[in-house]
């Protein structure tokens, strides 16, 4: 059955074979009758369609090579790979060896450390009395040790205790000193208001002007004096308190010394700022009246 169908297969190529070829002889006759323009144009159809056949058969042929470039690529990314993996496999497995050579290196030494430790111990037994009185000697100096890092854990809490104290003392001193501050501070701002009211209004062209320290935070001072005065020591007129302690400063009354009038000082209470105030301005008005006459008389 299968033979008979194939013969007949091979019929049916033939026929059609032969039905071609004699087409193909039909439109070579009737092209021997065409006129020379029709000619042309068949032949350059056929041209056209030549190249395209020829432009189709090389980008087929473009896409094949490209295709076979892109395999040889995939290829050899996958044998790269593959070596990458094995020097991976290769490293791995070299540094293992070297962690069991050390490993059982480790385990030499240490087992050779243990026969010597046994040993010598075995040998210190033996030495009986003698080694009872090193043992001894090794306990009485390891309590005097303990007995050392007591006193010196003792001696670091009687210090640590100590600072504490000091530092609650500075912390006090420094909260009086703050108290002392703020009543003083009342004091120089009118100071600094009266020297800024004078200069502005009252004193003359050729006179030079007062100016006003304030060293309160330093020292818990501060005073008027001339601008053009040599020193901080040549002052008209000091805001003080006595003291040797910030507590004792605390309760003493505030002192303003008139070197106007020959170093004069005068104390008042912490609520008494505006009669200090009009203190200061009188002495320092008789003071400017002292100059006028002066410079009248010459």
């Amino acid at each position: 059955m299968v033979k008979k169908k194939k013969k007949r297969n091979k019929k049916k190529k033939n026929i059609l074979k032969r039905k071609k070829i004699k087409n193909y002889i039909k439109r070579k006759n009737k092209s021997k009758f065409k006129s020379p323009k029709k000619k042309n144009k068949t032949k350059e159809s056929l041209k056209s369609k030549f190249k395209f056949f020829i432009n189709k058969i090389l980008t087929k042929f473009k896409i094949y090579v490209e295709k076979i470039n892109i395999r040889i690529a995939i290829s050899k990314l996958k044998k790269i790979e593959k070596l990458q993996i094995k020097e991976k496999q290769f490293l791995e497995s070299k540094e293992r060896k070297i962690q069991d050579r050390r490993d059982l290196l480790l385990k030499q030494i240490k087992q050779e450390e243990r026969s010597k430790i046994v040993e010598q111990k075995d040998h210190l037994w033996k030495l009986g009395d003698r080694f009872k009185l090193i043992r001894d000697r090794y306990k009485a100096y390891k309590q005097k040790l303990r007995d050392q890092q007591l006193e010196e854990l003792e001696i670091r809490r009687k210090s640590r205790e100590e600072a504490k104290a000091i530092l609650e003392q500075q912390k006090a001193e420094n909260e009086v000193k703050k108290k002392v501050e703020e009543r003083l501070e009342r004091y120089s701002r009118n100071m600094k208001s009266i020297v800024f009211q004078i200069n502005k209004r009252y004193l003359a062209r050729k006179r030079s002007p007062l100016r006003f320290v304030d060293n309160i935070a330093e020292n818990g001072e501060c005073f008027i004096k001339n601008e053009d005065a040599p020193t901080d020591k040549d002052y008209l007129i000091l805001l003080f308190i006595n003291g040797d302690s910030a507590v004792e400063r605390l309760s003493n009354p505030i002192s303003i010394e008139d070197k106007t009038d020959m170093g004069n000082i005068k104390k008042f209470e912490p609520k008494d700022i505006f009669d200090a105030s009009d203190f200061i301005i009188e002495r320092l008005a008789i003071m400017f009246d002292n100059e006028r006459k002066l410079q009248k008389s010459i």
